[in-house]
């Protein structure tokens, strides 16, 4: 079975698995719904010229190469941090 993303203007509205390429719409959807093969994306990502994107962490992160990025580089001493958006901050 291949993971399809089932999509609809843009964004990622479920996901489902299917023996072999689904039809455009695919069934159970309508016009408006699209299928891509993929098994990296998840509900709520975005999907434009043929890549799909992550929804945003949080407000302050910026996209670079796909990836998002804290306004901050993460601390590599090894030790556990979680971001605080409102100090922009990692704790």
């Amino acid at each position: 079975m291949q993971k399809y993303a089932i999509i609809q203007n843009g964004i990622v509205v479920n996901t489902i698995e299917y023996e072999s390429q689904p039809s455009n719409p695919p069934p159970s959807f309508d016009e408006t719904h699209i299928a891509v093969q993929t098994d990296l994306a998840g509900v709520g990502f975005t999907y434009a010229n043929d890549v799909f994107t992550p929804p945003q962490p949080y407000l302050s992160w910026t996209l670079v190469n796909n990836v998002w990025m804290p306004p901050t580089e993460h601390p590599t001493d090894g030790k556990l941090y979680k971001w605080n958006e409102a100090t922009l901050s990692w704790e």
